[in-house]
């Protein structure tokens, strides 16, 4: 708890920065179909001029997962990350993640590559590696996850496919039913007004680590630029 609490005071320091600095606010609220559990999160973002990234995404839920029942912390992220323009339709995004949470900190450094070809208007396809690594854990210690995204802008919506793949290093470690494997997809639409962007997000995601039961995880969010 000493050392969660900590993170919680250098996540508003962080707050306080990005505040200042950022050129997006997101806000996301996210419910369960068949675990009826509701979370939400707020997250601010900036880029600079030279290409350089940050963002903090701060969590939160109600008890059991209530909607907005007795709030409580759900976690922080911060989130650092640079693009390296390859040329007009490639480039290199290495980034690193830091989550907190009450059983400590993840850290998942990753790479994603971009491509947007010039003859096809709106048009970006891209892929990531990421390692989430836990250096509190025996057993839950690495996990593997590769991303891959198809996205779509025409006029002022933009449509977006999402897959992720999970892999565990450990035997032990359980993913999704009994096993050291689990997936996931979304498909999201934002749509935009100006400096506001409401947006949705359909995922098929596991239930449980220990059954093969699925469920519908639906999101709305907003999201403003200055």
């Amino acid at each position: 708890m000493k050392s969660y609490s900590l993170a919680v005071l250098l996540s508003g320091g962080c707050l306080l920065s990005a505040n200042v600095l950022a050129t997006s606010v997101d806000f996301r609220h996210e419910y369960k179909s068949d675990t009826k559990q509701h979370a939400s999160r707020v997250k601010m973002a900036h880029t600079f001029e030279n290409n350089f990234s940050m963002a903090l995404e701060l969590k939160f839920k109600g008890e059991e997962g209530k909607f907005m029942e007795d709030l409580q912390s759900n976690g922080s992220e911060i989130d650092l990350g640079y693009r390296y323009k390859i040329n007009d339709e490639w480039a290199l995004i290495p980034g690193m993640p830091i989550e907190f949470g009450q059983s400590g900190a993840t850290y998942k450094p990753q790479l994603r590559l971009t491509y947007t070809p010039e003859k096809v208007k709106g048009l970006s396809l891209s892929g990531r590696y990421r390692l989430d690594v836990k250096p509190g854990e025996d057993i839950k210690k690495y996990r593997h996850r590769y991303t891959a995204n198809i996205g779509y802008k025409y006029q002022q919506w933009t449509f977006g496919l999402e897959g992720n793949y999970y892999y565990s290093d450990n035997s032990e470690y359980h993913l999704y039913n009994n096993g050291r494997t689990n997936y996931e997809n979304n498909f999201t639409i934002h749509y935009s007004m100006g400096s506001w962007t409401p947006w949705l997000e359909f995922g098929d995601v596991s239930v449980s680590d220990q059954s093969s039961q699925r469920e519908l995880r639906s999101r709305i969010g907003l999201r403003y630029n200055f």
